[in-house]
């Protein structure tokens, strides 16, 4: 099977089980769906929008963890992309951060088509307690898992180097496959379609 992601369009949002899209290949079988997830303003509507390669598909915010909706792309009708809500901006009020907490949880119990966490952080920081309880529930739920490291064009090189080994010391999960990522400088996308494509046993087209 080929992805062409420029052909990605929007599906719909949700927030409840009920409401999530089902979407099924000619055959009848569910396609598989493919999560963004990550910190308000690690950058996941500019990955998607590169990796989409369409500047303005992908909404962004001018107010991080206002969102708090599930975000349901197609890929052509052969794969299913979802933006995530991000998660620990400190100005959200403590009802809606639980909110996410439980919307998220039942997305990831849920969702039995959902295949694959691209799982984004800024590689300028050191994950903390929420960073490893996200992780730890999608591990829980056994979903593979690719880290993205973004915003790798703010640093130099062998801080690149050294901010990547410490995060995965923090981390600390057993052959986490990981990929370096700026969208300013073009850098990661194709890395990352055929880490996806290996994730899900396809092959990718640009």
């Amino acid at each position: 099977m080929k992805y062409n992601y420029k052909a990605a369009k929007f599906i719909k949002s949700a927030t409840d089980p009920k409401d999530y899209p089902i979407l099924k290949d000619d055959s009848g079988t569910l396609l598989l769906e493919v999560s963004v997830a990550g910190r308000s303003n690690v950058g996941k509507s500019s990955l998607l929008n590169d990796l989409f390669q369409q500047k303005h598909l992908v909404k962004t915010s001018s107010v991080p963890g206002k969102t708090q909706l599930i975000n349901f792309f197609s890929i052509a009708d052969q794969l299913i992309f979802t933006d995530l809500p991000g998660y620990g901006y400190a100005k959200v009020p403590q009802n809606i951060r639980k909110n996410w907490g439980k919307m998220i949880q039942t997305y990831l119990d849920k969702r039995e088509n959902l295949e694959l966490i691209l799982f984004l952080f800024d590689i300028r920081r050191k994950p903390n307690e929420e960073d490893l309880q996200f992780l730890d529930w999608v591990c829980y739920h056994q979903k593979a898992i690719i880290l993205v490291l973004t915003k790798i064009d703010k640093l130099n090189q062998s801080e690149v180097a050294a901010n990547t080994k410490a995060i995965l010391k923090a981390f600390d999960i057993d052959n986490l496959q990981y990929v370096h990522y700026s969208v300013p400088k073009s850098m990661g996308r194709e890395k990352l379609t055929w880490m996806i494509a290996d994730a899900l046993q396809t092959t990718t087209i640009e």
